[in-house]
């Protein structure tokens, strides 16, 4: 299936550009003509670094013809040989520390991007990613730390005190002393305690298999159970607002190695991750064009509601996949939409959240501990962005 294009006419050129990099081939002839007018260019660098999308987004647009040497275009030019070249130094991380764990006797499952590029991208470098994500059993998690600060992690125990990360589901996070800006996150179980797919150390173990024939120790999930950590990961854990370019690359490049879709169902539905597997690939498919479920599964996920709402709700999820966009004023109201859409009351093991989940997360937005007139005239104030907000959300 193509993208759908009246979803992507409600976005900026420079989102659609974005978006639609992450698909296929058949996206080209709509970039090249998105690309024929006028272009952003510094508007499009924020959303390619915000995404996480350099340098493989940008030798795309490249191959389509973009001129480097352009005003505006230039600066994306350097900051791509730039992650290109962090990419190189992430990759060599990765595999000094996988040795050092190794040599350690230490078990590891390698997470997200770190699993993916190892094991469904033909290069390291064409899945791009900001952390470095590792399933350690809880009982070596202190020996693994130890290993990764004497091989150049960093902790910066003022910003991320182990305290705030007692009953989280990883360690404080580790950054690399090269200053590339990427971080090591090591876990200790799968994901946000509150959803039921928060595989333990050895469950997720029993479910993996070895990145390569030489070592049984270091291991990535199978493919179905990789793609169940990357929906609930993005539409649950990122509330379905960050990451969609690479959920989609990911989604596809799975696909392309072979996966057991009625397999995918009946662990969907084991772990109550129905709705997450639904919005992740239905977004991937509807702005990205990674159409890879057959119908029949996807429609098998697809929440109880009526087509009116379901509508409504992809929609609203569909112009909030970036977060740094916000049509919508109210957190709150995002907070209910996404809700609707997830129905965390019936698959969360919990009363948490995840925006009540991750520590280091500052405040961005008001959190309503103010007088009731002191919140109707904040949303007065707001009065032209809820027009645009609606304004979008009705368009016909």
């Amino acid at each position: 299936m193509s993208v759908n294009a009246r979803l992507l006419g409600l976005m900026s050129r420079e989102m659609r550009i974005l978006l639609l990099t992450g698909g296929g081939e058949s996206n080209d002839a709509q970039l090249r003509d998105l690309l024929a007018g006028p272009v952003q260019w510094d508007g499009l660098r924020t959303l390619l670094e915000w995404e996480r999308t350099l340098p493989v987004s940008w030798e795309r647009l490249k191959r389509l013809g973009v001129d480097a040497s352009q005003d505006g275009a230039d600066q994306i030019e350097r900051l791509s040989r730039v992650s290109g070249f962090t990419a190189l130094m992430l990759e060599d991380r990765l595999r000094r520390l996988i040795a050092g764990l190794e040599s350690e006797g230490i078990p590891a499952i390698l997470l997200k991007g770190a699993g993916l590029a190892l094991s469904a991208y033909p290069r390291f470098a064409d899945r791009p990613m900001g952390d470095l994500d590792v399933l350690i059993a809880p009982e070596h998690s202190k020996r693994a730390w130890e290993l990764a600060l004497s091989q150049g992690w960093v902790w910066d125990e003022h910003e991320y005190p182990s305290s705030h990360y007692q009953a989280h589901h990883h360690l404080p996070p580790l950054f690399d002393a090269a200053r590339t800006g990427v971080r090591l996150e090591l876990h200790t179980a799968l994901s946000l305690s509150s959803h039921p797919f928060s595989l333990s150390f050895e469950q997720a173990r029993a479910v993996s298999r070895p990145i390569s024939e030489r070592s049984e120790l270091t291991r990535v999930l199978d493919p179905e159970h990789q793609l169940l950590h990357l929906a609930v990961h993005f539409a649950w854990g990122h509330l379905a607002s960050f990451g969609i370019w690479r959920l989609a690359r990911d989604v596809a490049a799975l696909a392309e190695r072979g996966i057991d879709w009625q397999r995918v169902l009946e662990l969907s539905r084991g772990y109550k991750a129905e709705f997450a597997m639904y919005w992740s690939l239905r977004l991937a498919d509807l702005l990205c064009g990674v159409s890879v479920a057959p119908v029949g599964v996807l429609a098998s996920l697809a929440p109880r509601r009526s087509a009116w709402m379901l509508q409504l709700l992809e929609r609203h999820l569909a112009i909030h996949v970036i977060a740094i966009i916000t049509p919508c004023p109210s957190a709150k109201l995002r907070r209910a939409m996404w809700s609707m859409a997830l129905e965390p009351n019936r698959t969360a093991t919990s009363r948490e959240r995840p925006w009540d989940s991750e520590p280091a997360r500052r405040p961005t937005v008001y959190a309503g501990d103010a007088g009731v007139v002191t919140r109707i005239k904040t949303q007065l104030t707001r009065g032209r962005a809820w027009r645009r907000y609606f304004n979008v959300l009705w368009a016909t």
